[in-house]
């Protein structure tokens, strides 16, 4: 695909959808929307984006491209959309999985496996024997070490704290400065539509009491643990050994907090003593934006979902 004149680059998460115009190198607007609600239809929400972006933004050959949490082949209809918005000047749309742009902002065309962690975790991999995608499978049945599941781990331990089933834990005076009757939290907590993003919020409470509060430390140590698994996980699927020098890299709100980093580090160091553990190349929105220009013959092209006015894939 050649470089479009201007691009719309979403990054749909659970916590927040963020949004950047930009013409050629230049970011002309950068705008946050609610969340994205997995649970429901994605395709309208997108579009719903894409209107308010480009509300009063006459353009034309304007190219989409948007990674979603919750993102599979059945839901992702890239023709609707272009169709949909065709009246705003968009004439191409790439949509991918997050974890293929949490990929790409982090380790571009370089081999390995990289760890987008979020209200959400999934890790991302590619190697001699292709790429492989570990766990961002939601709340319900994964995201394993994310921080919805660090949230929701630190309400449990909070509530068997307060029945007397668990140790004593600083977590329960926290949820008791947002719900004074804890015992009715879980009602109001479950009727909330972003219940997701409202459990995970309190991620970053534990994994900063985790330096004095044993329960906490527990949980951040439990979390190091499954994401240093993901990452183990995806390399061997991509036909990487110990032995070899795979480049890993990660992203995220959950992993900016050093409490997490540096024991997922020497965690990974000490599975992986030969990898090359780098620092990010760009954000979440960075990768997004490689979307509208990744080439035919990337490893990571064939997972994305194309349409275009002009027949290009």
């Amino acid at each position: 695909m050649t470089s479009p004149s201007t691009v719309v680059a979403i990054d749909g998460g659970q916590s927040s959808i963020r949004a950047r115009l930009m013409a050629g190198p230049t970011t002309e607007l950068e705008r946050e929307f609610p969340p994205l609600l997995t649970h429901g239809p994605l395709m309208p929400q997108l579009e719903s984006v894409i209107r308010s972006v480009l509300a009063n933004q006459a353009r034309q050959e304007v190219h989409v491209a948007a990674a979603l949490s919750g993102l599979t082949p059945d839901n992702a209809d890239a023709d609707g959309v272009l169709q949909a918005c065709e009246d705003l000047g968009v004439t191409a749309i790439r949509l991918a999985h997050d974890s293929i742009s949490g990929y790409l902002g982090c380790l571009g065309e370089r081999g390995g496996a990289a760890l987008a962690a979020g209200t959400g975790v999934v890790t991302l991999a590619t190697g001699p024997t292709g790429y492989s995608r570990v766990d961002g499978w939601g709340n319900i049945m994964g995201d394993a070490g994310s921080g919805y599941w660090i949230g929701r781990a630190g309400l449990d331990a909070a509530m068997r704290a307060h029945d007397g089933r668990g140790r004593p834990t600083a977590i329960l005076d926290i949820l008791r400065r947002d719900f004074p009757d804890v015992e009715a939290a879980y009602i109001d907590i479950q009727s909330n539509p972003e219940r997701v993003s409202l459990v995970a919020s309190y991620a970053r409470a534990i994994i900063d009491l985790s330096e004095e509060d044993e329960v906490s430390a527990r949980i951040v140590a439990h979390a190091t643990d499954e994401l240093a698994l993901s990452v183990g996980a995806g390399l061997r699927n991509t036909g990487w050994t110990p032995q070899d020098s795979p480049a890993i890299s990660w992203v995220g709100k959950i992993l900016s907090n050093p409490n997490v980093a540096l024991p997922l580090q020497r965690k990974l160091e000490q599975a992986w003593p030969h990898a090359q553990i780098l620092a990010p190349l760009g954000g979440p929105m960075d990768g997004v934006a490689r979307l509208a220009t990744l080439p035919p013959d990337h490893p990571l092209h064939p997972q994305l979902h194309s349409a275009s006015l002009q027949g290009l894939s």
